[in-house]
Formats: C-alpha cells, structure tokens, sequence
C-alpha cells in the first residue's frame, strides 16, 4: 500500500512540474529563472522538513514506527510573484510577473518584440502526504523516507531522506520534560528526458535540518515544541528555447543553477493522542511557507 501511495505522489508532483501547462522554466532566461523557480526551492526545504516527530520521548531498548503525514501548505502571497528584469531594451516596462506559484505571467515590448513570461501554477496552498519509517535504539532514532528512482515514461523520480534523533534528556533523570535533537536530510530528483533536447529539465532537491524539540505526556495527551534551523537548495538544468527570439546569443543551451530556498527557522507547536500502538497528531510550523501536519502512527 505504502508503495502505491508513493508512486501516486510521484507522479501527480512529476507531472505538475514537467506537463504542458506546468513549470515553464525553459521560456526564461537563467538570471529570471532563478527568481521564478525560487518558491518551489523554498516549498520542497519546508516539505521534506515537516512532519518528522511528534514526541521527544525515545524508547530505551528497542522501538518501530511506520508514519503516513499529511500537510497543508500555504503560500504567501510575496512569492507568488517577482520583479521581472528582462534586460532588453523596451517601451512598456512591467513590474510584477508571475513565480512558479503565481498565475498568470506578465509581458514586456522590447525592441525586438514581445518578452512573455510564463504563468505559475496558481497555488495558494498544497496539500500533500509522505510515509516513513523509523527504529530507535537505546535512546536513538533514525528514520527513513526512501523510493527507488523509477521511471515513468519520459519521467524519472526518486526520493532518499533519513533523520537521526537522540533523546538528550536521558540523562537530567530529574528534568521534567522529554527533550531530544535531530538531524534531518532529504534528497528528490525529478527529471523529464525525451528525444528532444530542447524538452530536457531536471530538479534536484536538497534539504538539511537540525532541531530542538521537546514534550510532556499527560495521561494519553502528548504536548510537543520545537525550533528548527533549516535550509534548501535546488539544483535545476534546463534548455533555454527563447520562444521570443530576443535573447539569440543565450539560446538553444542547457543551463544549470543552484537556487537557495528562504528556508531559515521554524518554530513547531503540536500534540498528538497516544492509543496504545495508535498515535494521531497535529501540529502547526511557523515559517516562511506556514505548514499544518496531521499523522496518524503505529508504534510498537
């Protein structure tokens, strides 16, 4: 089941990147590129990097958890949109154009014609799921996001993420809470390659977090809190097809680009219901995309 609800969110996120109407990173030129494709950088840190606990407390001897999450996050509207800077010559300048989140793209009138800048997705909010797994072992956790790199067609996806916690009240025996650190990294690669060249587009998402977060139980209610440092980069090749013809010297080339998401800090407000092996938690992460979680658990 787990494997079929994965290959799902693959493809949907594939296909909404690579389709006709989707993210049309080839139209632009790399220095506009960087600014529209910004707000997915950022989305992909806040993505991977949520959801990953709902207790500090780590079992003493040995323990199993198997996670489905679910999130819901928001865009703000500050990146729906980006100053366009087509760096032509023109008549009718614009300011505002569309990000890959955005609606529709704005036009410049050069002196060579028309610059038209492509439209987003029109998103203001994503809902969408991970399953992990995780193990502990005398007071440390490491947990597992992980899907082969599978093809589909002219589509290709692969995912690899891990977490490693260790519960650091264990030994203030009097502290009052259950306090732990983690360590959090998470890798996605999508990439759309056909015979065509000029069709060729690649995304590899890279996202490092560490945290500090803390617990109280009260009978079956879990209390948590945590603050997180975190940050992202995406890594994006494309062909630049220039469908204008104004930019003649800088055409029919793949370039490639690193784009920092405006993934910084997080703070975590949650709790979670403990059901003898069944666990069902909320939380709220407050960032610079704010992100809701809900998960349901089977701990042993």
């Amino acid at each position: 089941m787990k494997k079929y609800f994965f290959i799902f969110f693959l493809v949907v996120l594939a296909q909404n990147v690579f389709s006709q109407g989707g993210i049309r990173v080839d139209n632009l030129p790399d220095w506009e590129a960087e600014k529209y494709i910004k707000p997915l950088s950022t989305y992909f840190g806040t993505y991977f990097n949520s959801g990953t606990y709902h207790s500090a407390d780590v079992p003493d001897l040995f323990g199993f958890r198997f996670s489905i999450v679910g999130m819901l996050t928001l865009i703000p509207e500050s990146q729906r949109s980006f100053t366009a800077d087509p760096k032509v010559d023109g008549g009718n300048g614009i300011s505002e154009t569309a990000t890959v989140f955005g609606n529709k793209g704005n036009y410049y009138l050069s002196n060579s014609g028309f610059v038209i800048y492509p439209s987003g997705l029109g998103l203001k909010s994503i809902p969408l799921g991970i399953y992990q797994i995780s193990g502990s072992l005398f007071g440390t956790e490491l947990m597992l996001r992980y899907f082969p790199t599978v093809k589909f067609g002219d589509l290709k996806a692969g995912l690899f993420g891990f977490g490693l916690k260790h519960e650091i009240s264990r030994y203030f025996p009097l502290l009052p809470l259950d306090v732990s650190v983690q360590l959090l990294y998470n890798t996605l690669l999508l990439e759309n390659k056909t015979n065509d060249p000029s069709d060729y587009v690649k995304f590899n998402s890279k996202n490092f977090a560490f945290n500090l977060h803390a617990s109280k139980t009260f009978g079956l209610l879990i209390v948590y809190s945590g603050l997180q440092y975190e940050s992202s980069v995406l890594d994006l090749s494309y062909y630049f097809k220039d469908p204008d013809g104004v930019y003649p010297s800088l055409a029919g080339k793949v370039y490639d680009i690193s784009v920092d998401g405006d993934n910084h800090f997080r703070l975590t407000l949650g709790s979670a219901l403990k059901l003898s092996f069944f666990v069902l938690s909320v939380d709220a992460n407050i960032t610079s995309q704010t992100t809701f979680t809900g998960g349901m658990s089977f701990e042993f």
